[in-house]
């Protein structure tokens, strides 16, 4: 027979570790944008979530300007298929808060992403990532954070007919600043 002394302190660690993990929260800050811009994104990334392998059955969102924190209950579905198992029919409902506020060290307004509720912090992490990333695209930021990744209609630097053009400059001199790159032999 166990001793019902000994069960009961691991019993309060495992409590006391699933509390602390109740609520987890993501923050990034966004340099160099006015609080109502990052506002406005805040609140369109919340009300049109988007997502690669789920699809939202439901999204309730509860902006509140003057606190400047947004309340979201959402509600996501998929048909997860693996080779050599049985298809998972899968739902997650996530409770968010996010909330506007300044970081004191970067002196830049930053955003704080946080679960409402138990959750496998890697799996917050993961949505607070997806909702920061579409606030970046709804700023005019690329995705991946680098700007080699960005795509313009105009080609870019490193395309072969931009090392051949020449600036206004150059062209009122007839002299280009390098010759245009040749092709090298197959």
């Amino acid at each position: 027979m166990r001793n019902f002394h000994t069960i009961t302190p691991i019993l309060a660690l495992g409590a006391m570790v699933a509390l602390e993990t109740g609520c987890t929260t993501r923050s990034q800050v966004f340099e160099g944008y006015p609080d109502d811009q990052l506002w406005t994104a805040m609140v369109a990334s919340a009300k049109s979530p988007s997502y690669d392998d789920w699809k939202v059955m439901d999204n309730e969102v509860y902006a509140d300007e003057r606190a400047r924190t947004i309340e979201i209950y959402r509600v996501l579905k998929r048909t997860y298929v693996a080779p050599e198992s049985t298809v998972l029919e899968e739902e997650r409902a996530w409770k968010f808060s996010i909330t506007l506020g300044h970081d004191a060290e970067a002196l830049a307004p930053s955003v704080d992403f946080t679960a409402r509720q138990m959750a496998v912090p890697a799996h917050v992490w993961r949505e607070a990532d997806r909702y920061f990333v579409q606030m970046r695209l709804l700023l005019g930021q690329p995705a991946s954070g680098s700007a080699s990744s960005s795509s313009s209609s105009s080609g870019s630097a490193s395309s072969p007919s931009a090392a051949a053009a020449t600036t206004p400059a150059e062209a009122a001199n007839g002299s280009p600043a390098a010759p245009p790159a040749e092709d090298l032999p197959e």
